[in-house]
């Protein structure tokens, strides 16, 4: 019956009748733990007095409301990044109608009503990169006009028990807008976590000018409805929760602040909501291996182009000197006409988007254009579905052996793939250059008359030189002389093998590509074998970061406990030596203890 009523005044009227009516027979005794209902408006004060308390939730303002942001937290090398002024949290303070407490004084103000306190202290992105060993520069460029920031840090407190903090890229409402289908043209350019100083004692890196870890934008927020919770706490009324089920006291009720039990967890998990986004975690590593594949080709081509040019200048005069050895003892050359030439395609404007490519299987990335090797640690450790996001609270990555041994194999066959597809092209292009032969050679004039004329025809591809199938033809136009059809079948077949010379001249040029694509791409995964086996031992990635901590009774105050997230948290240990060289925690979000007096009018 009391539980019915006590929402309203009469509730309160009836306790206090109630207990009025009790005490000259009844010795109260001090609050014990027990497993009986806590079913009662009524509870003892620690000094004996005897309380009660309704609740009106939305409508009471004498509570204290906590909320904290903080987009970066732990320490880099040492520093510990809390005591870096340029890094500094937001903390606001709601108690009741009298006023409100920020740290730092100077945050912006969002709301400011009687009741309601919000602020926002977003990070300045232009002094991030002075953290050694950590940029979050890139998490300033890239955003859309009008965006808040990748790096923004807002808390709400309310004097009716409700706090929202939030953190990262997020509305100044609290909302995380990082998700598994943000476009990426709204999202920023990723942080970066120097791993080098970590992987210098435990891998050769003679290959490797750069190693890092890439974390893409991130969010996380935090709400709590705090007279919900303690009235809950109170009354035992959580959803799903019978009125006479027997219960543990809640802790919040216990002068000693012991945990609370499952049924208290679901009670809270009801009144606490928790979100976080993150849009990417890639393992970043530099080359100059990488480069190196495109600059063999580079290479390849301007001295296939010169080779071209070379046979092309020299065709006509080494077809004209075959005509003249082959009709020597004959008749004397004297008079050529035409051209003979090969042209080749523009081979650097055709491979140019060959040699910017981007290489992916969709877990490891070769990019050719920038010389970098990319793991992308969301999809391989995480969802392949949806990465880092939608996992449970407290979800710790795990990078073994077999599933970075993986990777080098990934890696080279991304790299066999692509040399494959590039002497391919550079074979289909030398094959596909034309051929032209358009000669007339003459004898000399003898009182001016010709003897002897030869028209030498051609124009075919150099796939067909090279196989054949060319249908050079040697037709001769006789005025004072007979050629016998030997002498003119074997000059015939000179003058392809001359073609013929020219075309294989062009094909050896290019022939070593091959192998030196294959060597380095073979240098490139030794290289970064040793890095990618040294994840498991060097790195700690944890994601959905949740910590609470209980709530508690002192005297005739109640408070919520406090409730935290954080989007991620990376540890970077030392070669060897399990010292950590970094912990760093991105988009933390924490809201209460928000507190009440339950022996006070809150409305």
């Amino acid at each position: 019956m009391l539980r019915d009523l006590r929402r309203g005044p009469g509730a309160v009227l009836v306790a206090i009748l109630a207990v009025v009516g009790a005490t000259a027979a009844v010795v109260i005794p001090a609050p014990t733990s027990t497993t009986a209902s806590w079913q009662d408006a009524e509870w003892v004060h620690g000094d004996g007095a005897i309380g009660t308390s309704s609740f009106s939730c939305g409508e009471d303002v004498g509570y204290t409301a906590n909320s904290s942001s903080r987009f970066l937290g732990g320490s880099v090398a040492g520093q510990d990044l809390g005591a870096v002024a340029d890094l500094r949290g937001l903390d606001v303070t709601k108690t009741g109608t009298q006023g409100v407490a920020v740290s730092p004084a100077t945050a912006p103000e969002i709301t400011r009503t009687e009741t309601t306190a919000a602020y926002g202290n977003p990070l300045d992105v232009g002094v991030l990169g002075s953290v050694a060993g950590l940029d979050l520069t890139g998490l300033g460029t890239g955003l859309p006009g009008g965006s808040a920031g990748a790096v923004n840090q807002v808390a709400t407190s309310v004097a009716t028990g409700r706090s929202v903090a939030a953190s990262g890229l997020v509305s100044d409402s609290g909302g995380v807008l990082v998700t598994d289908t943000t476009p990426t043209e709204a999202l920023p350019e990723p942080a970066t976590l120097d791993l080098g100083q970590a992987l210098a004692g435990v891998a050769d890196l003679q290959n490797i000018s750069d190693a890092g870890l890439e974390v893409g934008a991130v969010g996380s927020s935090a709400q709590l409805d705090g007279c919900d919770l303690l009235e809950d706490e109170v009354w035992g009324t959580a959803s799903g929760t019978a009125p006479d089920a027997p219960t543990v006291r809640p802790a919040l009720l216990a002068a000693t602040g012991t945990t609370t039990t499952a049924a208290a967890a679901d009670r809270e998990s009801q009144r606490v909501t928790r979100d976080y986004g993150i849009a990417s975690l890639d393992l970043r590593i530099d080359s100059p291996l990488v480069r190196s594949l495109t600059s063999s080709v580079d290479a390849t081509v301007r001295t296939l182009d010169a080779a071209v040019a070379e046979q092309s200048r020299g065709l006509a005069g080494l077809l004209t000197d075959e005509v003249e050895v082959g009709l020597a003892g004959i008749v004397r050359i004297g008079l050529v006409e035409g051209t003979a030439s090969i042209t080749a395609p523009d081979l650097a404007t055709v491979l140019a988007p060959v040699l910017r490519e981007t290489l992916t299987d969709g877990v490891v990335t070769v990019d050719l254009g920038s010389g970098q090797v990319r793991v992308d640690l969301a999809h391989l450790a995480g969802s392949p579905g949806s990465g880092l996001n939608g996992l449970p609270p407290n979800t710790e990555l795990v990078l073994d052996d077999r599933m970075v041994g993986d990777l080098s194999g990934r890696v080279g066959t991304l790299l066999d793939g692509w040399t494959k597809r590039v002497i391919e092209q550079v074979t289909s292009l030398l094959a596909s250059a034309r051929v032209q032969v358009q000669l007339d050679v003459g004898s000399v004039k003898v009182l001016g008359i010709q003897a002897l004329k030869l028209e030498l025809r051609l124009d075919a591809s150099l796939g067909a030189v090279l196989s054949g199938t060319a249908p050079l033809t040697v037709t001769p136009r006789l005025i004072g002389i007979s050629l016998l059809p030997g002498v003119l079948d074997a000059l015939t077949a000179q003058l392809r093998d001359v073609v013929s010379s020219a075309a294989r001249t062009l094909v050896a040029v290019a022939a070593p590509l091959g192998t030196t694509l294959v060597n380095i791409a073979g240098t490139l995964v030794a290289g970064v074998t040793p890095v990618l086996r040294a994840l498991p031992a060097l790195l700690s990635v944890q994601v959905n970061v949740q910590r609470d901590v209980p709530g508690s009774r002192d005297g005739r105050y109640a408070r919520t406990g406090s409730f935290s997230v954080t989007a991620i948290r990376i540890g970077v240990l030392g070669a060897g030596s399990g010292t950590p060289l970094a912990q760093v925690d991105l988009a933390s979000s924490t809201v209460g203890p928000n507190l009440v007096d339950l022996g006070a009018p809150r409305s």
